[in-house]
């Protein structure tokens, strides 16, 4: 990748609601989804993946090009590593004009310059419009700016195996965190599975966790401004002696705090695990191991009335300050985030199809193409409904201070459930983390 001067943003701000349900649908299909650089950009661009599916990526970015839009040279590194290499890579004066990114890093590369605001982009508000107002808040700030595209959303599930529960007499798949250890615990006792309960308990993903099971019970974990008001909830606490208490009266197994999706997705296939948290795609895996228990694994959504987490990686837009590579990056990235020309979900489809994963548009489950992609064991329109009313995003993990929380999580919950802190000292020490994280002091 080249590198180029950039640009400081420039762009109008402008709140999507402003244009966003008000527009008929058929009016805004034609300039949002023009699928090509209305201005005549000759050169090509630049994308940066992570390593998931290299060639399927390069696939679908040379169909884009193939209809008459600019040459992409895109370059694949891996997940693992991913944040600080591309941070490096921009530090360094590299010009990327598309690139992944996690979802807790946004605002951070907005406000680094090293992602530029989407606002004004034709198609733009059209996009955000066509979101679950559930998810909207994932790519668009408190403020109105728009920051970010969608990659893929997942929420996450409880996935069951029915047969054990019908075997302890177990009437319907827990829902509360009360429901989830009275059942792990009755499987336990009645020796049907020693460790009935497992989830990515390893420190980099505590933070999913921390906000699953905090929606799971009703409880904020930040106000609009950021504070961790989840402190301020003595319902908080009982969650995590819940989490304590799974871990050690042995409903979870010892091993789960190093345990990879593909060894817990195994251990539900094989019968070794009745209940597993997780995104909702980890239902792909389970069946397609075909294990003696993998077409027992059922699903089904958490947090009764309350909610479960809704997450997602994005796509961003790099500080591009030439006009027209700017409108050719932007024509690819509506491609790859939201729909093609023809407004079919082209990039979506591929990745329903290769992992079971989702799109944050309510007309992605109702798509033809993407119900003929998910295999018959997922209901659709359960999922579809989590989306839109059983889920919540977070809208604080897209502040620039929130990388820092997260990094430090993993620590704190690890404490936790070896025993080495109580429950209310856990309160006490994540709420440190949040407010030494928005100080700018270093984890």
């Amino acid at each position: 990748m080249k590198s180029k001067n950039a640009a400081a943003g420039g762009l109008d701000r402008r709140a999507f609601l402003k244009a966003g349900g008000a527009t008929a649908l058929a009016a805004i299909l034609a300039p949002g989804l023009a699928g090509r650089a209305e201005a005549a950009f000759s050169g090509s661009l630049d994308m940066l993946a992570w390593d998931f599916q290299p060639d399927t990526i390069k696939k679908l970015v040379g169909e884009w090009t193939a209809k008459g839009n600019p040459a992409v040279n895109v370059a694949v590194i891996p997940n693992l590593g991913f944040s600080p290499a591309l941070q490096t890579r921009l530090r360094g004066g590299d010009a990327i004009d598309l690139f992944y990114n996690f979802a807790y890093n946004s605002q951070k590369f907005v406000d680094q310059g090293w992602a530029a605001k989407l606002n004004g982009l034709p198609g733009v508000d059209d996009m955000v419009a066509d979101m679950y107002e559930s998810a909207r808040p994932a790519y668009v700030n408190a403020a109105g700016d728009i920051i970010s595209a969608p990659y893929f959303s997942a929420v996450h599930m409880m996935h069951y195996n029915d047969r054990m529960l019908k075997e302890a007499g177990i009437a319907a798949a827990p829902q509360t965190l009360k429901e989830i250890h009275d059942a792990s615990k009755i499987l336990k006792d009645k020796k049907i599975v020693e460790n009935p309960y497992v989830a990515y308990w390893v420190k980099e993903f505590c933070e999913e966790y921390l906000h699953t099971y905090l929606l799971n019970e009703g409880i904020t974990a930040f106000d609009a401004a950021g504070k961790p008001v989840f402190a301020d909830d003595p319902k908080t606490e009982g969650v995590f002696e819940w989490w304590q208490t799974m871990y050690q009266d042995g409903l979870a197994p010892k091993s789960v705090l190093n345990d990879d999706p593909g060894k817990l997705s195994n251990q539900m296939a094989q019968g070794d695990a009745a209940f597993f948290v997780l995104h909702h795609y980890f239902l792909s895996s389970i069946r397609s191991l075909n294990g003696p228990e993998s077409a027992n694994v059922m699903q089904g959504p958490i947090g009764g009335s309350n909610h479960t987490f809704q997450i997602g990686e994005v796509l961003q837009l790099g500080q591009i300050a030439d006009e027209e590579r700017r409108n050719a990056a932007w024509d690819l990235m509506k491609f790859y985030g939201w729909k093609d020309s023809a407004g079919k979900f082209t990039v979506f489809n591929q990745w329903a199809k290769a992992a079971g994963l989702a799109a944050p548009y309510p007309g992605f489950f109702t798509d033809p193409d993407v119900i003929a992609a998910f295999p018959d064991y997922f209901d659709l329109p359960m999922i579809s409904k989590t989306f839109e009313t059983g889920s919540k995003v977070v809208p604080a993990r897209t502040l620039p201070w929130y990388p820092d929380f997260q990094a430090k999580v993993g620590d704190v919950v690890h404490a936790l459930l070896l025993g080495q802190a109580t429950p209310k000292k856990t309160v006490e020490d994540l709420t440190a983390a949040a407010n030494s994280a928005q100080k700018g002091r270093s984890l």
